[in-house]
């Protein structure tokens, strides 16, 4: 008897966390430009301009995700593969492309867009690539400098990307730097 229940206690939450995910995924299905098969997009995340977000398949954004953008004709490209953790803050305001099987850690915060010297300004759009197969690592800042992230490439975690990072290379560090390439 008290395993029964002790297994309920499991279940029930499981079962409710489960459909909780179920009904975000629809809920910005009838929002987002599109969505591809076995994406799943779980609960607390928002879009801001959801009809300029095109999502891949087999993609997953976890809870607490929040894409931003300031230009209303900033768009964002998932393709596919994309896994995006837990509170990542992703502004697109310049148009922001993330290729196939790119996995970015928890906390991260991607930002393609600058005022300048003035905070009143009006915001100047930055375009930024992320290429296939790169992987950023937890509490990572990618500044609006950024233009690309090559191939294969990763990203240490908690560094600060001011500039391109070359494909199949690993940065790390505040300013990022080079470490070595990757084989």
């Amino acid at each position: 008897m008290l395993k029964l229940i002790f297994l309920i206690q499991k279940i029930i939450p499981a079962i409710i966390r489960r459909i909780r995910n179920i009904i975000s995924l629809f809920w910005w299905k009838l929002f987002l430009k599109s969505v591809g098969y076995k994406t799943k997009i779980y609960r607390n995340v928002k879009f801001v301009i959801p009809n300029n977000v095109s999502i891949g398949n087999n993609c997953l954004i976890d809870t607490g995700v929040n894409f931003s953008s300031e230009i209303e004709t900033g768009t964002l490209e998932l393709k596919n593969n994309v896994k995006i953790n837990i509170n990542v803050f992703f502004d697109y305001s310049g148009g922001v492309v993330v290729s196939d099987n790119v996995v970015i850690s928890r906390d991260t915060y991607i930002v393609s867009h600058s005022h300048g010297y003035d905070p009143l300004s009006n915001p100047s759009p930055k375009p930024l690539i992320i290429e296939e197969s790169v992987w950023i690592g937890a509490k990572v800042t990618i500044c609006e400098n950024v233009k690309r992230i090559g191939a294969n490439s990763l990203i240490a975690a908690g560094a600060v990307v001011t500039k391109d990072v070359e494909p199949n290379t690993i940065v790390g560090g505040n300013p990022a730097k080079f470490i070595k390439k990757k084989i």
